[in-house]
């Protein structure tokens, strides 16, 4: 948002630097990201005439003129294709300097251009900061100007700022001069009463408003009042439509905007001064002299006005006629009824449209203009008429036009939000206590009204150009960005009790947050929305569907994320390309997605490791990650903080892994882990292997003990058993698509207490075993904290195990008998 210095000035009278203006403002919440200064050069710019004008002798685009600026002639070469003898143009004298409207700076000398002296410059109006030409010199057309005087008088304008302000999607109230000077003034009245400003806000009069309802007339019908359900309109005749006075288009071009003719420049200029966009039609195109606002019928066509044909769709408002469309609501103007050089007569609205249908709108066509960014945001409903008044005043003033009619449409459902308000609440909040006196003061500087005031409460009616406005801590906001955080006093003691502030949910990620970390893990945190060609990174290409966005903001951003995969892998390619190879990375997030019993959004914990794996140990040697150490990480994790051992593990079914496995909990997945398939890292330019968990953050927080409470959260001691393990190995051969975790799984489910562990230790297969078959070497470990095991009790339950396994999976031993 652009904001003038001397403009914003004109309704608060201050007598501030514009650093120090824009230091307040910053602090109001309206963040200053840049001051460029405007006009400064035309303190020098001298009006001057062409009195003669010849070919450059030596080059065939130039010409050689004899300016006249009052007291001197001086000699300028000049390429402009314009020029011309008798022309009056602005010249800048050599030694002085050009500023154009992009604060770049110019120094005019004395130089000799092929052969020729030039004693200055004739300028465009960009390089004078007046507009955008630059094709040739600017011309003035009026013979009773003064020859040697100052640009700046003939074109009323005097140096200036151009403030370029951040505005956040809350603050629509500050889409408009009135609107950021509003906030000004409140802060000058607490923090700067003794300087010199207005008292009172100065707004520009209406009263001389005044309708004399003769033969032009409107017939305006709204037959949506749920999507306009406020139209204000007034018809101005007899006006003559030609170029604005100087200090209009000197408004508009302050703060970036090109005039185009009096009545476009008047719109232009209430919307940028009051936040209410306003549209003139040509009375004269609307048939029947009738306004109707409806929504648009199915592929009725409209011609915009920046020429584009366009296809309506049915829930698209418009305005119209019986006979053509004449406007996109709150988007954009048609070409039919635009206002024209021929026009005589106007009709001019400003209308109240709801926000969710103009950005639908502007969303769908693909249009964004000045007034589709205001009523997306929501436009002060109470102030449309009084923008429509302002600008019908200047049109009847600078246009020559008669106010001849005028009419409204109002619904009645629009209604300004009323909060009941604490004041010890307001302290206890802010941990100051700030005086009452001084509370009610910003509140009425910013126009909230108060009645049913007491010792601690009151009810407040918010002003309707708060949008964003309608809780307590909403006003305690306001009330601090204007009182300022840095007067607030810093308490001397803070307590808090944090077993209160955090959940079960929250502490258990905050301990595996720590956990991971404590591993070299850093968090990220990516978009839950992305493109629609993710979906194929979805882990089983669910029967569930995808949440799409209604208006998304770009087709990059029209889905909801049904996985964390794409957003990790995109940060892994992002931190490849700046030489982070070796990356040990976690996100804990939400995915989305839709079903028949309606829409599905699941927690999940996102673990991606790729490049080279370091051991905590200083000695430890660096090695790349690989797929042990990927499933390492997640059993680390289901170890100990799952409490329930009654888990699965099978061969992964996902497409995206060239090889992994899925963790079970009866029929419910917990988890998946695996090698990203390199055809999908190839397309998206990743270059080294990357590895990635998968784990449903809800389910396996579940099986937790103590619904939440994690697992050895407190230290237990555990004293180390005294007697020995014992170890046998047996060489197991069995059909080759028998995996070894059905082996473990089996075994375990079979086998005593005194079982302490399983491994495996070779696997062979090759021309000394049969085909489709494969040999296990396995060992077993057994131990009894009480006692010291004997053989016969190990070859017992070696015994067990084993014709257990033989009758399960039909396997035999490879080398000798068991026992």
């Amino acid at each position: 948002m652009k904001i003038s210095y001397n403009w914003l000035k004109e309704y608060v009278g201050f007598d501030l630097e514009v650093d120090k203006v824009a230091d307040i403002l910053t602090s109001l919440g309206l963040e200053v990201e840049g001051v460029s200064e405007l006009f400064s050069s035309f303190d020098h710019l001298l009006i001057g005439k062409v009195v003669d004008c010849i070919k450059h002798p030596n080059a065939d685009k130039l010409k050689l003129t004899k300016v006249d600026i009052g007291n001197e002639i001086k000699t300028i070469v000049c390429g402009a294709p314009n020029i011309e003898k008798d022309l009056i143009v602005v010249v800048v004298k050599e030694g002085k300097s050009l500023i154009n409207n992009k604060g770049e700076v110019f120094k005019i000398k004395k130089t000799k251009i092929r052969g020729e002296i030039s004693e200055g410059m004739i300028c465009s109006e960009y390089e004078i900061g007046l507009g955008l030409q630059h094709d040739g010199i600017m011309v003035i057309n009026d013979a009773n100007i003064k020859i040697g005087s100052l640009a700046k008088d003939y074109f009323n304008i005097s140096k200036d700022y151009c403030l370029e302000i951040g505005i956040t999607p809350n603050r629509t109230d500050a889409l408009g001069h009135i609107g950021v000077a509003r906030d000004l003034h409140a802060y000058l009245m607490i923090h700067h009463a003794n300087i010199g400003f207005k008292k009172c806000l100065k707004l520009p009069d209406i009263s001389k408003y005044q309708c004399k309802k003769d033969d032009l007339k409107v017939d305006i019908e709204v037959l949506d009042a749920l999507l306009c359900p406020l139209y204000v309109g007034v018809c101005i005749k007899n006006v003559i439509v030609q170029d604005s006075p100087n200090w209009l288009k000197n408004k508009l071009i302050s703060i970036g905007l090109k005039p185009v003719n009096n009545v476009v420049d008047i719109t232009n200029f209430v919307l940028h001064e009051t936040g209410n966009p306003l549209h003139a039609f040509d009375y004269n195109k609307l048939s029947n002299s009738q306004i109707m606002v409806r929504q648009a019928k199915i592929n009725e066509p409209f011609l915009a006005l920046d020429g584009r044909e366009l296809k309506l769709k049915q829930d698209n408002l418009v305005i119209c006629d019986d006979e053509n469309v004449l406007c996109l609501a709150g988007v954009m103007g048609g070409a039919y009824s635009a206002v024209q050089s021929s026009t005589e007569n106007i009709f001019l609205e400003c209308a109240y449209f709801a926000p969710s249908s103009v950005r639908k709108t502007s969303k769908e066509h693909g249009i964004l203009s000045d007034a589709s960014y205001r009523f997306e945001r929501g436009v002060d409903f109470n102030n449309c008429e009084y923008a429509l008044r302002r600008a019908a005043i200047l049109i009847q003033d600078i246009c020559n036009g008669t106010i001849s009619f005028d009419s409204m449409y109002e619904s009645g459902t629009l209604q300004s939000k009323k909060v009941n308000f604490s004041f010890n609440r307001f302290n206890k909040i802010v941990g100051d206590d700030i005086d009452k006196n001084i509370i009610i003061d910003i509140l009425k500087n910013l126009d909230f009204k108060i009645s049913n005031i007491s010792t601690d409460e009151c009810l407040l009616e918010v002003p309707s150009f708060r949008v964003d406005v309608y809780r307590e801590i909403d006003i305690v906001e306001e009330i601090i960005r204007v009182y300022g955080y840095d007067n607030i006093k810093v308490a001397d003691n803070v307590n808090f009790n944090t077993d209160s502030l955090i959940s079960p949910n929250k502490n258990i990620k905050n301990i595996i947050s720590k956990f991971l970390a404590f591993n070299g893990f850093f968090e990220i945190r990516n978009n839950s929305l992305t493109k629609p060609s993710t979906v194929r990174y979805n882990a089983h290409y669910l029967k569930n569907k995808v949440v799409n966005v209604i208006n998304p903001l770009s087709q990059d951003l029209s889905i909801m994320r049904m996985n964390l995969l794409y957003g990790g892998l995109e940060t892994i390619k992002y931190n490849l390309n700046r030489q982070q190879d070796d990356l040990k990375l976690y996100e804990f997030g939400k995915i989305y997605s839709t079903n028949e019993s309606g829409y599905v959004e699941s927690d999940k914990l996102g673990i991606f490791m790729s490049g080279n794996f370091k051991g905590s140990h200083w000695k430890a040697q660096s090695r790349e990650f690989d797929f042990f150490i990927a499933r390492g990480v997640l059993d680390q994790l289901i170890s100990k903080f799952c409490n329930n051992t009654d888990i699965v593990i099978k061969k992964s079914l996902s497409t995206y892994f060239d090889i992994g496995v899925t963790y079970y909990h009866g029929k419910k997945m917990i988890a998946e882990v695996g090698l990203i398939d390199a055809t999908m890292l190839n397309e998206l330019g990743i270059k080294q292997a990357v590895y990635y968990v998968d784990l449903d953050f809800k389910l396996f927080n579940s099986l937790n003990d103590d619904a939440g409470r994690v697992k050895n959260n407190e230290i237990i001691f555990k004293k180390i058993p005294k007697y020995p393990k014992i170890k046998r190995d047996l060489s197991l051969l069995m059909d080759s698509n028998i995996t070894y975790q059905e082996i473990v799984t089996h075994v375990k489910s079979i086998s005593s207490q005194l079982l302490v562990n399983v491994s495996l230790f070779d696997v062979y297969k090759g021309d000394k075993v049969q085909a489709g078959k494969q040999s296990y070497a396995m060992s077993f470990i057994f131990q009894d904290d009480r006692m010291t095991l004997t053989d016969d009790q190990i070859d017992r339950e070696m015994i067990h195990i084993y014709k257990s396994l033989q009758n399960k999976f039909k396997l035999s031993l490879r080398d000798g008998e068991l026992g």
